[in-house]
């Protein structure tokens, strides 16, 4: 006793050419197919009478390389994912080297920011120098002046007489 579906692996055709065969022949078969539950039985009578008339009436099988085919596909699903895995090598580093630069222009943003502080101060601190620079001018101006108006002051008083410096005329 054997199912159809393994007669059918046996003799490596497919389910549906056995079940096909079982009803073309349904009367030299009729008492020989066992069904129990929902499962179909050949007895050993029904195995020789599907056996002889796929002898008179071979069935051709045409070998499609499913297996060359699947060999194949095989291969190329291997080097995709080599080809995937070198991709996510690839954008891992790229992600890092990212990274880096992200810290790098951080830190050069940081400097930069120092740096324009520095020089904010050092404008400031050169615009107060000239300030002062301009007010010390200014008090050098006026100093000078006022030496200039004493040496003429002074010389008005040599240019006097003694009596006249003596009296304050």
């Amino acid at each position: 006793m054997i199912t159809i579906r393994d007669y059918a692996k046996e003799n490596n055709v497919s389910y549906e050419a056995i079940r096909k065969q079982i009803k073309r022949y349904e009367d030299e078969l009729n008492g020989h197919i066992i069904k129990q539950n929902r499962t179909q039985f050949l007895d050993d009578i029904a195995v020789a009478i599907l056996d002889q008339h796929r002898r008179e009436n071979p069935v051709i099988i045409v070998n499609q390389d499913t297996d060359f085919r699947l060999k194949q596909l095989e291969d190329e699903n291997k080097n995709l994912l080599i080809k995937v895995a070198q991709q996510a090598d690839k954008i891992s580093q790229l992600n890092e080297d990212l990274k880096n630069k992200i810290e790098q222009m951080t830190s050069l943003m940081l400097e930069n920011k120092e740096k324009t502080s520095l020089l904010e101060q050092k404008k400031d601190q050169a615009e107060e120098i000239n300030q002062l620079k301009e007010q010390l001018d200014q008090e050098k101006k006026e100093q000078l002046n006022e030496i200039e108006m004493l040496k003429n002051e002074l010389e008005k008083q040599k240019n006097k007489g003694f009596f006249a410096r003596l009296f304050g005329k």
